[in-house]
């Protein structure tokens, strides 16, 4: 399995909006400049999350992104699966399921289905509060260094 950069990117996302929503709507340019990722890719991105109702966005010069819900109940596995649409390491296997002809003379599909389970176990007891409590812990995000944006 090779998760996408749009996969990764996304993930990134939901931990800035989760870190900084306590202080307003997140601004897309504002999350591009943290975590170093295109305003135009946000935007692609921003617009699956809102259409799986994983975020909520307001237009306009105070308008931005937050969570629908709290970020600890958020999974990565619903961000993957949104977005990848299988987490499976191999083509023949469909949300748990063996899709092969082969199937019932395959000498791998067990190993196969062993790690879609271990990846989706993983991922499924793996919260966005969770990714932004170890970058909290590892020093990554850090409310207090970035400045806030005031308009007057």
């Amino acid at each position: 399995m090779n998760v996408s950069t749009r996969t990764r990117y996304a993930l990134r996302m939901l931990v800035d909006i989760a870190a900084f929503q306590d202080s307003g709507k997140v601004k897309i340019r504002d999350i591009s400049v943290r975590q170093d990722i295109s305003v135009k890719y946000l935007e692609q991105i921003v617009t699956l999350l809102s259409k799986a109702d994983i975020v909520r966005g307001e237009r306009g010069p105070q308008g931005g992104y937050v969570l629908t819900r709290p970020a600890s109940e958020i999974t990565v596995a619903e961000v993957v699966c949104e977005i990848e649409g299988t987490v499976a390491p191999v083509p023949c296997i469909k949300d748990g399921q063996v899709e092969c002809e082969r199937k019932n003379r395959c000498t791998t599909v067990d190993m196969w289905m062993r790690i879609e389970k271990a990846v989706m176990d993983i991922m499924s007891q793996t919260t966005i509060q969770d990714l932004l409590d170890d970058a909290n812990a590892k020093g990554i995000i850090r409310i207090q260094d970035c400045p806030a944006d005031y308009v007057i």
